[in-house]
């Protein structure tokens, strides 16, 4: 179940994969074509991962510090 929590890890990782497409744009506008190109195929291949495995390191540490943004417990709805 979803909760309303403003600070949990999946929207952190959200946030944080927002962040660095900007940091991304910023390179690229920069003329650092080599870093950018090489941090955005860093980032598919881990998108990839992440679709093919359901294994995102990320997530996993996210979840530690902020805890999940779905509840598995029986008495929140």
């Amino acid at each position: 179940m979803k909760t309303k929590k403003l600070w949990c890890a999946e929207r952190v990782q959200r946030l944080m994969m927002s962040m660095f497409l900007l940091v991304i744009l910023a390179l690229l506008a920069k003329g650092m074509w080599s870093i950018g190109l090489g941090l955005l195929a860093f980032m598919a291949i881990m998108l990839f991962i992440h679709f093919a495995f359901d294994f995102c390191p990320s997530t996993i540490v996210l979840e530690k510090i902020f805890g999940s943004c779905y509840c598995e417990c029986k008495d929140e709805e």
